[in-house]
């Protein structure tokens, strides 16, 4: 969707939301661009498990996810994150909505191959109609990272996989990976720009590790599925790391 830029709030959202965040969402609008947000919340919902004594265990960076833990995480995200980041942009007279998968099914799922993740899925369709209609009347739209099987079942969801599908199925002009780092580091120097084509090298040199992988792994399929670019980054103000799809020179 021409003129949409999709935002992936990670880490502890509201250190994200600073005012220079929603100057440069309201520069953008004025600019006649379209926001969707993507909003994390792992830190929120681990927070909680502990304090309710359910234990937190994580697999390869995905949080292993029972029926207890599916319960907090649903909590958590639509009733406490997502409200959170509304509220803040009506305080500032933004006109916003927070959507789930539990409207109009919104994003559809399937369960990863791995049981020992429990309910944990990734996404096979975004259906956008919903979004495109709010788009078109300039609300901005803050998306949980939840999924819905086709038996209507709940799935926890990598919000960065969220984001990367959305913007794909927008064709967004970018994407916004908001993280707690300036972008992908090689030792103390920021890469500006890097290329799907360069991610295997990048990987097997060391450059890029740990829970970078699959952020990286996510970008580059958005950019090789509509999206123009993609930005990994811990300002909308900061230059951080882009990546396109363009050949490895």
């Amino acid at each position: 969707m021409e003129n949409t830029i999709v935002i992936k709030l990670g880490g502890v959202a509201s250190d994200n939301l600073t005012e220079a965040f929603f100057e440069q969402i309201a520069h953008w609008q004025a600019d006649g661009k379209k926001i969707v947000i993507v909003h994390g919340g792992g830190h929120y919902v681990s927070k909680m498990m502990q304090a309710m004594d359910i234990p937190v265990e994580t697999k390869n960076g995905l949080r292993i996810t029972n029926q207890a833990t599916l319960d907090v995480t649903k909590m958590v995200l639509i009733g406490q994150v997502q409200p959170a980041i509304t509220t803040a942009f009506q305080k500032r007279g933004m006109a916003v909505i927070g959507l789930n998968a539990g409207d109009t099914g919104l994003l559809e799922a399937v369960q990863v191959s791995d049981c020992e993740l429990g309910f944990v899925g990734e996404i096979t369709k975004v259906k956008i109609t919903l979004i495109e209609q709010l788009l078109g009347e300039n609300m901005i739209t803050v998306i949980a990272p939840l999924g819905v099987t086709k038996e209507y079942n709940w799935l926890n969801v990598n919000a960065d996989s969220v984001a990367c599908e959305v913007a794909s199925s927008l064709k967004a002009e970018a994407l916004y990976l908001l993280t707690d780092v300036p972008g992908v580091r090689n030792e103390s120097e920021i890469l500006t720009e890097i290329t799907s084509s360069d991610m295997e090298q990048l990987q097997t040199t060391g450059i890029i590790k740990g829970g970078m992988i699959p952020k990286l792994a996510s970008a580059a399929f958005a950019v090789e599925n509509g999206v123009k670019q993609v930005i990994i980054t811990d300002s909308l103000l900061s230059v951080g790391t882009k990546i396109t799809s363009k050949v490895a020179i």
